[in-house]
């Protein structure tokens, strides 16, 4: 008996405390919430965002242990320092010793993500497609989250990089996870900007699960030179050194979250949820561009 084939990936929805920790991550991440910034306590988060404390206390735990946040006291959370990583300091003192560029940046993912991603194509299990769909589906859920759609397309292209199964590549890759989101910040600003890259992970994934490495790889690299091609179009100095991209931030484009606790704070619309884009087709990748 034939099959029809599907028509629709199941539907995840957000659990409370994951809607919560994105839209705090994405404050923190976007640069609205500083270092050493105070968040509101726990009551005013639950007011703002109309759940529980115990809701807010689960979304806090979740970004507490992704060391976004950390406790000054037993009842005061602020925004934790992240550069006083040791790694992460090494990778600061790095980029600045050796004044790497966009253009570097440009030229590293160009040589290591196809190929990363045709040995994706080759390698893949369902698991590991059905995990692909699932972390598209997070970016498509966050298309006006522009701060979290970023980190959730540093994560895609991980992902990509854990399933190609080399671990030499996997390490060769990592560092340039660290340096992309700033890289992101600066000019990610719109929402058509980030369906435009959504719809290329749609394409991606479709030629991982039909198991068209060749394919997979082209799309990743006209991917990779649209995102170059978009920066040139903002005007932005290819040549600017990627450690000064994470003093850059706009923090116009997000709502600051009031960290004093004597003024009346904003109320948090937490059923902001984007409609999602329709379908529309993607060009065809050549496979020579």
């Amino acid at each position: 008996m034939s099959t029809r084939p599907t028509l629709v990936q199941p539907i995840k929805i957000a659990r409370a405390y994951e809607q919560l920790a994105g839209l705090l991550r994405e404050r923190i991440t976007s640069g609205d919430l500083r270092v050493g910034d105070r968040l509101p306590s726990e009551s005013a988060l639950a007011e703002q965002a109309g759940v529980s404390r115990s809701t807010v206390r689960e979304a806090l735990r979740i970004l507490e242990q992704g060391g976004l946040v950390e406790r000054a006291s037993p009842r005061i959370m602020v925004v934790a320092d992240r550069s006083e990583d040791p790694g992460f300091r090494e990778l600061r003192r790095a980029l600045h010793q050796h004044n790497v560029t966009f253009h570097h940046l440009h030229e590293a993912m160009m040589t290591l993500d196809p190929e990363l991603t045709r040995f994706a194509a080759i390698r893949a299990d369902r698991s590991d497609i059905q995990a692909l769909n699932e972390a598209l589906a997070a970016q498509e859920e966050h298309l006006d989250h522009l701060a979290e759609w970023s980190r959730l397309d540093v994560e895609f292209h991980g992902m990509l990089a854990e399933i190609s199964a080399n671990p030499a590549l996997i390490i060769a890759r990592e560092p340039i996870s660290q340096v992309l989101i700033p890289a992101l910040y600066r000019f990610m600003d719109t929402r058509d900007m980030a369906e435009h890259a959504t719809k290329y992970h749609r394409r991606i994934i479709e030629e991982i699960e039909v198991r068209d490495p060749d394919t997979a790889a082209a799309v990743m690299r006209r991917h990779i030179n649209d995102w170059r091609t978009a920066w040139e179009k903002r005007g932005l100095d290819l040549h600017q050194e990627i450690l000064d991209l994470s003093y850059t931030t706009d923090s116009g484009r997000n709502t600051v979250i009031s960290t004093d606790p004597d003024e009346e704070e904003e109320k948090w619309d937490s059923s902001r949820a984007p409609t999602r884009s329709p379908a529309s087709s993607m060009p065809s990748a050549s496979r020579d561009s």
